[in-house]
């Protein structure tokens, strides 16, 4: 039994035949014996396909078309349909033999996926190719793809009903429905497809849906203000903004979608470095390679969602001023090449800088005596004194005049 009252075996509200002359009629006496589990595992799917174009805008609403096909002995009285959406994708139309919500993620890190579970009832002959009706879905503004998970066969078997879900509830609108398959399916829509095409394995099938918003990565970089001698911080950031983006490409973590390089200027001893951060190159412009601490698990698919944030705070011994140049943080893919894709890719770089500070341009200031304040002040000691002379001596000068005459 389902909750909300699907009950595999008993017949549904739907009525055969009703504005569509094609519709597969749900199941009779004349159909055999119910069918066991390994006839609903002769059902494959080889239709999987979106409507409304190559990219999909978010807040649009576009159409799945799907279908499947009957190899087993015995005509089947019933079909159920599993769906699971990814993040960013919601049913914009829910069906009143369906229940829908949302399963509970595996992880805190993970927000669930909505879902939904059909029992449809139809006869389906052996042999015989059926498609579902178009089902219509959202597009959210934060996601940059996402796909759409669909399963058939029987469901107890597959354990459907004992998944926890959150909001679980029956669907208020028309009943999902069949239809006998007339023409072909399309080649980029079946299992001859090409890349780009949906995935099937037997029962199952994926359709990868590509959407047109924007993502951007955004780094942060420092200005290191201080003398020689003085331990400053270098406060270091990376920022994610828009949709959401993978935050690994394999469930091994070894390939992540982008990495953050620093390059410390020179005239700086490095004091500690940040946990996430690995020196890479230990040249005279030492290189760090910075993670970002998202990790898949439980062949889930971590995402970097808008708002993520990650400080990178290095701490740093500033050892001549005069030298603190061609420091940089920057965000790049996985094999240090320039982010495809970024909405703002200007934002993916950032220097580190020196201002320069009174009394630290060559490295020295007033405090050992010497360097540039350190000369101005002795000159202007000498000319004061200077002055001072001359005044003494034309004094002198004028009282002796002043005896003689």
């Amino acid at each position: 039994m389902l909750g909300g009252g699907l009950l595999l075996g008993v017949p549904g509200t739907h009525q055969p035949g009703r504005g569509d002359a094609g519709l597969v009629p749900a199941g009779s006496s004349r159909v055999l014996p119910a069918e066991s589990a390994e006839d609903e595992d002769r059902l494959t799917f080889d239709r999987l396909e979106q409507d409304g174009g190559k990219l999909i805008h978010g807040g649009t609403t576009f159409r799945v078309r799907s279908g499947l096909t009957y190899h087993g002995e015995r005509a089947l009285r019933q079909v159920a349909v599993s769906m699971k959406v990814s993040e960013g994708i919601s049913f914009a139309t829910e069906y009143s033999n369906c229940e829908y919500g949302t399963e509970e993620p595996s992880s805190p890190e993970f927000r669930g996926s909505r879902q939904a579970l059909c029992l449809i009832e139809a006869r389906v002959e052996s042999g015989e190719s059926v498609d579902l009706a178009p089902i219509p879905l959202k597009a959210g503004s934060l996601a940059s793809s996402g796909d759409v998970d669909m399963t058939v066969g029987e469901v107890e078997q597959r354990g459907w009903s004992n998944r926890k879900w959150r909001d679980r509830h029956r669907g208020r609108g028309e009943e999902l429905t069949l239809a006998r398959r007339t023409g072909s399916v399309p080649p980029a829509a079946g299992r001859a497809g090409g890349t780009h095409s949906p995935l099937f394995e037997d029962t199952h099938g994926v359709l990868f849906v590509p959407m047109d918003n924007p993502w951007d990565f955004e780094v942060t970089g420092a200005a290191l203000k201080g003398r020689k001698g003085e331990r400053v911080t270098a406060d270091l950031a990376l920022d994610f903004h828009g949709a959401s983006v993978w935050a690994q490409h394999s469930i091994e973590n070894d390939d992540p979608f982008a990495n953050v390089e620093v390059r410390l200027p020179k005239g700086v001893t490095v004091l500690s470095d940040p946990e996430k951060c690995k020196i890479t190159d230990r040249r005279p412009v030492k290189t760090y390679t910075c993670e970002y601490d998202v990790y898949t698990s439980d062949f889930e698919v971590a995402l970097l969602r808008d708002g993520f944030h990650i400080a990178y705070p290095f701490e740093l011994r500033i050892d001549d001023p005069s030298r603190l140049t061609g420091g940089r943080i920057r965000v790049v893919d996985a094999q240090a090449r320039p982010l495809r894709g970024d909405a703002k890719p200007g934002n993916n770089t950032a220097p580190i800088t020196a201002p320069i500070t009174p009394g630290a341009a060559d490295g020295s200031g007033a405090a050992d005596g010497s360097g540039t304040t350190a000369w101005v002040v002795a000159a202007g000691t000498a000319a004061v004194a200077l002055t001072g002379l001359l005044t003494a001596t034309l004094i002198r000068t004028r009282r002796a005049r002043r005896r003689t005459d």
